[in-house]
């Protein structure tokens, strides 16, 4: 439910953003280098607040009927604040270095019921703020709810009107920030006439105190107040169970492609030399290898914001390349065409995916509905860093293209392909090649989602890159196995199984953000509702691009081997 109306108008400067995505932004978190001295006034933003179960649904702070200057001045933002909702405003707090402040009034205030009932509903939907003091985040509930018995049944909402700042410092610098209400009574906000008006009195306190801590990178994590659950911790029974599945398919795989596809290939009447025992040994050695290092080359991509963008930006020119390079092998000739395609592959659904939850986030006055100035800046990238950068490596990828130059020669009449059985259908396939690939990250799958679209802070990202790998390895298993399946069964229509087999994943990725959704999570609301599954659906299309990518060449490598070792008529 949205319980706050359009926010007062905001500036977001466009020079910031572009410092920002030239690598010279300052990102919110990151260790700051203001120095006070005592008595040195420290400005306290207000930032956002949102339901606490729905982490994409975020407003501006200035949008609830609390305590306002006359003229709201915003902090210029950088890209990837203004990317995750941030919308800072100077408050009235009053701060100055080192100095303790005892229940100072922050301003009187005269609400309307259908203010009150405004501040009802949020404090309802447990609504939460965010400040920000020197870079440093500091989170609150805007109220109390209180609900007891059956019969008779209790409902007690309360207002925070006092807030307490706990300030740490080291030297001249501040290391961490905090605020609290305890032992703060809240002020009840039932029994209000509609006529009545209701006179608030908002205070404030300041306690400072040293600490020996140096850097806030050395405070222990979690030590926050407990406001946010702690950080996840490493999950060795997920990566363990990954990790058996891995061994378990790369000794499938060896034993298929040691055993029964040597025993296919002698039916193929090879050369005596080349059934040899010497020769044999370093054929199943050299169909190991290749294996392994067919699941790794994959591309790495950046997550975080501003990084991700101009990351996007900069690598376009290797999907030209490749997409352009392989075409030309293949013998296509519409290049141009090629090039818009590949560049619209995933800029379209993204875009679509976007402006549908951009557009609900707008519609209810969420700080996560992107200003015009960046959502000119982001096209503006586009179109002159992605797009061309684009074109230019398809140009090369074209230009560089060498023949197919196929393992063995075709024929051109294409083969009667005899009657498959049902479990070597596209479905099944499709079925085991997209479950066996989701199974071994299903564990880790629940830690990034509570991360993503909970409260949960994951920092462990060498482990989430093992396990990224772990993906791609099993996904290059499943796809070889598959591959030789089908082919055992002399249909030699390998191309789009293989994409769509492993590619699949997406799909049970997908299922399980609806069970997620269902099941594991506590948010509700369109806005919310509209960005999870908006964007768990581009996911799952991502994430069968990627695995498609990788199950093709990683089939092709295979059947490029084994057609080099036959020798056919």
């Amino acid at each position: 439910m949205t319980v706050l109306g359009h926010p007062r108008s905001w500036n977001c400067q466009w020079l910031p953003l572009l410092m920002l995505l030239l690598g010279t932004g300052h990102e919110t978190g990151v260790e700051g280098v203001t120095h006070y001295k005592a008595g040195d006034p420290v400005i306290l933003y207000v930032n956002k607040v949102g339901p606490y179960h729905n982490p994409q649904e975020t407003y501006h702070y200035y949008q609830l009927p609390v305590c306002c200057p006359e003229k709201i001045r915003h902090k210029s933002l950088s890209l990837g604040e203004v990317l995750d909702g941030d919308r800072m405003a100077e408050s009235l707090y009053e701060i100055r270095f080192r100095e303790n402040v005892e229940k100072r009034i922050l301003c009187h205030m005269q609400l309307s019921s259908a203010q009150v009932e405004q501040l009802r509903q949020a404090i309802e939907e447990l609504y939460y703020f965010e400040f920000v003091v020197d870079d440093l985040p500091i989170r609150g509930f805007v109220g109390y709810m209180e609900e007891s018995g059956f019969l008779p049944h209790s409902h007690k909402i309360g207002l925070w009107t006092h807030l307490d700042f706990h300030l740490e410092f080291h030297g001249d610098r501040i290391i961490f920030a905090n605020v609290s209400v305890r032992d703060v009574k809240p002020h009840s906000l039932d029994g209000l006439r509609p006529d009545e008006f209701l006179g608030l009195t908002h205070t404030y306190s300041v306690r400072w105190s040293e600490t020996s801590v140096e850097r806030r990178s050395d405070r222990r994590r979690g030590d926050d107040g407990g406001f946010f659950p702690r950080t996840l911790e490493i999950h060795w029974l997920s990566i363990i169970n990954s990790m058996v599945l891995v061994f378990l398919l790369v000794g499938f795989v060896a034993v298929i492609l040691m055993r029964v596809l040597r025993n296919d290939l002698a039916r193929y009447n090879l050369d005596e030399e080349t059934t040899s025992a010497g020769s044999g040994d370093d054929f199943d050695q050299g169909i190991i290898v290749m294996a392994l290092l067919g699941m790794f080359n994959v591309h790495r991509h950046g997550a975080i914001n501003s990084a991700a963008i101009l990351l996007y930006a900069l690598t376009c020119c290797i999907s030209g390349y490749v997409s352009s390079h392989f075409y030309r092998q293949i013998g296509g000739e519409r290049w141009v065409w090629n090039i818009i395609l590949t560049t619209s592959l995933f800029s379209v659904p993204f875009f679509l995916t976007w402006s549908v939850v951009n557009s609900v986030h707008w519609a209810n006055g969420s700080t996560q509905a992107l200003p015009a100035t960046t959502i000119l800046l982001l096209l503006t990238v586009w179109l002159l860093v992605g797009f061309p950068l684009t074109v230019i490596g398809g140009i090369f990828g074209k230009n560089n293209a060498s023949p197919f130059d196929a393992p063995c020669r075709t024929k051109n009449i294409a083969r009667e392909i005899p009657p498959q059985p049902w479990y070597k259908s596209t479905l099944i396939h499709m079925t085991v090649g997209g479950f066996l690939p989701f199974s071994a990250i299903s564990v880790e799958l629940y830690y990034i989602f509570a991360t993503v679209w909970g409260r949960e802070q994951y920092t462990l990202y060498g482990i989430l890159f093992f396990v990224f790998a772990i993906l791609l390895s099993v996904g290059a298993c499943i796809s070889i196995a598959l591959t030789y399946f089908q082919l055992s069964g002399e249909d030699y229509r390998w191309w789009w199984r293989s994409v769509l087999s492993v590619g699949s994943t997406g799909l049970f990725i997908f299922l399980y953000s609806v069970f997620y959704y269902a099941r594991r999570s506590n948010m509700s609301g369109a806005v919310q509702t509209v960005e999870f599954f908006g964007y768990s659906l581009l996911t799952g299309y991502v994430f069968f691009l990627m695995l498609g990518t990788i199950s093709f060449f990683s089939s092709l490598k295979f059947i490029r081997y084994i057609y080099v070792n036959l020798k056919m008529d």
